[in-house]
């Protein structure tokens, strides 16, 4: 007579040890941080950020990050007076909460600055995640990207001029979070390589050192023109104490 509960409450313990585990909010922050520099933020669509399940390939969240380029003080100082914190409140983030059952081995993969095309790069890190422990102590889940933002201000592309005239290059260079390169500030000039690359209708390279003219916080040269034709022009920026490269390129008529 009592043989029968007791068979039906062993069968409920052993439904409730067989039954999953029931899925756990876990939040999850990304940050993105130019090399040598600040956030990247600011920009309507600074950076796009991609989480997938590491084994399997679903894609579990993505979105773009939003916010500011942060207190430089306290990125420059590596958080020294913030617990080793580097970002602040408004600081650039992608916030997303997923809802996970178990541990899961999860890739981040971070592509930005969108704005600046030539200089777009892509990162991606891959950690585990544990259902219920949130990932947003400190920076959350901080992620680094390599480069500089190059752009030709002049000449424009495909610009006609007169063979034997000098075209005048202008470039402006910055740190991937659009951050300037001046003579003081903490970005300097003088660590900075800026050269151009000419060719003239396929014809042997010709380098071209620009220098930094601080009334425009631009790199500037000038190129000669002899043959008519096509010259085209390859911009290179170097950092060499925090291996930061950027490239860009233009090219114009001669007749």
């Amino acid at each position: 007579m009592h043989l029968l509960p007791r068979l039906l409450g062993a069968a409920a313990m052993l439904l409730l040890a067989i039954r999953p585990a029931a899925a756990e909010p876990t939040r999850i922050d990304v940050r993105v941080i130019a090399r040598g520099a600040k956030f990247l933020g600011g920009y309507t669509a600074p950076v796009w950020v991609t989480l997938t399940d590491a084994d399997t390939g679903e894609t579990l969240a993505r979105g773009f990050t939003s916010g500011t380029t942060g207190d430089t003080q306290r990125i420059m100082t590596g958080g020294k007076d913030s617990g080793g914190k580097r970002s602040s409140a408004d600081t650039a983030v992608f916030r997303t909460t997923l809802d996970i059952e178990g541990p899961r081995r999860i890739t981040a993969t971070v592509t930005g600055p969108l704005s600046q095309a030539q200089a777009t790069t892509t990162a991606t890190s891959t950690h585990w995640v544990l259902p219920g422990h949130d990932v947003t102590a400190t920076d959350g889940w901080l992620i680094e990207l390599p480069g500089l933002i190059v752009d030709i201000a002049d000449p424009i592309a495909y610009r006609w001029v007169t063979a034997g005239e000098t075209v005048p290059l202008r470039v402006g260079v910055t740190m991937l979070c659009g951050c300037a390169i001046s003579q003081v500030g903490p970005w300097r000039a003088s660590d900075t390589e800026v050269e151009a690359i000419v060719t003239s209708n396929g014809g042997a390279l010709r380098r071209l050192p620009l220098r930094f003219d601080p009334a425009s916080a631009t790199f500037t040269a000038n190129i000669p023109t002899q043959a008519a034709g096509l010259y085209e022009v390859e911009v290179r920026g170097w950092v060499a104490a925090s291996n930061n490269a950027g490239v860009a390129h233009t090219a114009f008529f001669a007749r």
